[in-house]
């Protein structure tokens, strides 16, 4: 070799030349390394092909990508049952070459599954092998007992091990630059013989072979094609895949005088790069799945913010209203008047990614049947006496928002089919138009009856129910959530001063009033009481102050419950600790273990409480434990 034929493997860069029609004429030692032609690194194995009973290993993150075209029947050859396995799918395998279908073992993963990792753990004649697939690292693994075989991949590629099946020994191992060596994973299980590696390598001749005889047909090839032979001039800074492999190329065209007589393409691998890129890129998605996870947590905290209570059954019923707002699905609200679907509707809303548009509310029943159609449709000028120009309806006020339709129930049939449609096609025409429009909306739907049974008797269509119950909430009754009427009743008598721009506080006779009435009317009831008492009381509000019906519906008592009753007589003494310490811990319950709450419900100073809560051994802190 003479002084000039050894510059190029001098060079930094990989460097193929090429005459006119194609043929190498140079192709330098980086080139040689970029792509993997000459691969004398590694453990070594003379050449061979693949035999019946050769034990084989695979990992290939994507069927059919990088791996000469495999598809799911391919797998039979090693003795896999493809059933299940598509184009594109994560797979996994062990086998044997020529086995029957059954006999080998693979799994698999569908693309949207690809988080964290796949892998494949199983023992073959006493051999210990494992194929594993690292999404996050974009690495394939395999192990043979304590030897490792690693493949890195930027996009796509098809991992694979051959034992002999006779020495156990490794006859094959996939490698970097398997494209150009015509060594893509079908084609040495079609039998294709494979390059000796290490010290069995030998030096692949390039000289005058035909570029498209190493490398595949892409855009680069194609363009350094089309400068060598004078359709194209010079490219700079291309990045492309060849063969696989990331690179960064620019394409100069060679000359002798004015003809074209080949092109130069100069090679850049920037693998670590593109991994460095991609790595980064994921970061930033992950960032900003963070960063969309703590915005949507901090908007579901204010959204349901309004609705009070510590208790069991309506802390449950919010996780459950939270998880609906994360989705785009149709709700159905269920349960008694004044338990709050309103409250609870539009904090879905709030919470939900359509909180920037429109929420509106309707009640179906109390617009008149003749005119309910036009309030929900609208109308076009001149379809019926009165409309005298064109008129919205609340869906089409709604759109990129959510509409709530309370009363569900009272939906006269006639427009429970139209209400269907709009369900099923997220369009709907107005009332004496022709026009189709299109909506784009969330529907939230509330009944105060079961829907089940007037499906059952006709009056509500079946249909409809079963599409707009996507996500049943059932909200508890206030009588089944007593713990919280304490907080309820704070919270109300602060927005009502307010309101009215004066203190007033409860007698414990009111609390214990208010605590043991059943409230039929649930929390509207309760405000409306509230209301009445604060208006009509002095500073401090008496039993006198509250509805007579609140009074007598306490068992008919006048005065209420008391905190506690007298179970069973005996020592004046006995008696009178044992109805202190339930007091105590009636109001700790009420109270959620808040002492000052406690103290002024139980009119008692701060010494005494404390000395009472230490001589019947009772902590305040277990109950504020059980409301968490």
């Amino acid at each position: 070799m003479d002084f000039y034929s050894k510059i190029p493997d001098l060079m930094d860069e990989g460097i193929i030349a090429i005459d006119s029609e194609g043929y190498i004429k140079i192709y330098n030692r980086m080139a040689k390394n970029i792509f993997g032609i000459n691969f004398n690194e590694g453990p070594s194995y003379p050449e061979g092909v693949i035999k019946d009973g050769d034990i084989v290993v695979v990992a290939d993150n994507m069927l059919g990508a990088d791996d000469g075209g495999m598809t799911p029947e391919d797998l039979k050859l090693i003795g896999v049952n493809p059933c299940g396995v598509e184009l594109g799918y994560a797979v996994v395998a062990v086998g044997r070459k020529g086995d029957k279908t059954g006999q080998g073992y693979v799994k698999f993963l569908k693309p949207d599954q690809m988080a964290n990792e796949l892998l494949l753990k199983t023992s073959v004649d006493d051999i210990v092998i494992e194929s594993h697939i690292n999404f996050p690292r974009r690495i394939l693994r395999i192990k043979i007992n304590d030897k490792i075989y690693d493949y890195e991949y930027i996009w796509a590629a098809g991992h694979m091990v051959i034992l002999d099946g006779s020495t156990k020994c490794v006859k094959f191992y996939q490698s970097k630059g398997y494209t150009s060596r015509k060594e893509d994973m079908k084609f040495i299980l079609m039998g294709q013989h494979f390059k000796g590696k290490g010290r069995y390598s030998k030096v692949f001749e390039t000289y005058n072979k035909h570029i498209l005889e190493l490398h595949s047909d892409s855009e680069v090839v194609r363009k350094l094609l089309n400068v060598a032979c004078g359709k194209e001039n010079d490219i700079k800074g291309v990045e492309s895949l060849i063969n696989g492999i990331p690179v960064r190329c620019s394409i100069k065209a060679v000359t002798d005088g004015a003809e074209r007589i080949g092109a130069i393409l100069e090679i850049v691998d920037i693998t670590e790069l593109k991994a460095m890129q991609i790595e980064r890129e994921e970061a930033l998605i992950t960032l900003k799945k963070l960063q969309d996870k703590m915005i949507s947590e901090k908007y579901k905290r204010q959204a349901f913010k309004a609705i009070i209570g510590q208790s069991p059954k309506i802390k449950q019923v919010i996780e459950i209203a939270k998880k609906a707002a994360e989705a785009n699905s149709t709700v159905l609200l269920l349960g008694e008047s004044g338990t709050g679907k309103n409250l609870f509707a539009e904090a879905i809303h709030k919470a939900s990614s359509r909180r920037n548009g429109p929420f509106i509310y309707i009640n179906c029943a109390s617009i008149p049947e003749n005119l309910l159609e036009s309030e929900l449709f609208g109308h076009e000028k001149g379809s019926f006496t009165g409309a005298v120009s064109e008129k919205k309806g609340k869906f089409e006020m709604a759109n990129g928002g959510t509409i709530f339709l309370d009363e569900i129930n009272e939906l006269p049939v006639t427009l429970q089919a139209k209400i269907l449609h709009v369900l099923q096609s997220k369009s709907f025409t107005r009332v004496g138009g022709l026009k189709s429009i299109d909506v784009d909306i969330r529907i939230i739907a509330a009944s105060n009856k079961d829907l089940e049974q007037l499906v059952s008797q006709g009056k509500f269509r079946g249909d409809l129910f079963y599409r707009i119950n996507v996500i049943s909430i059932t909200l508890p009754p206030l009588r089944e959530r007593k713990e919280d009427i304490y907080l309820l009743i704070e919270n109300i008598c602060n927005k009502l001063e307010d309101k009215i721009n004066k203190r007033k506080k409860l007698s414990h006779e009111v609390y214990n009033i208010l605590y043991n009435y059943e409230w039929p009317g649930n929390i509207r009831e309760l405000e409306n009481v509230l209301e009445r008492a604060m208006l009509m009381s002095g500073d401090i509000i008496q039993p006198g102050d509250l509805p007579e019906y609140i009074l007598r519906g306490n068992n008919g008592n006048i005065h209420g419950k008391a905190l506690v009753d007298v179970k069973d007589l005996g020592p004046m003494r006995d008696i009178v600790e044992e109805a202190e310490k339930r007091a105590l811990l009636k109001a700790l319950k009420i109270t959620k273990g808040n002492g000052k709450k406690a103290m002024e419900l139980l009119q008692i100073g701060k010494t005494n409480f404390y000395e009472k809560l230490k001589k019947f051994g009772i902590e305040s802190s277990k109950f504020r434990n059980n409301s968490s």
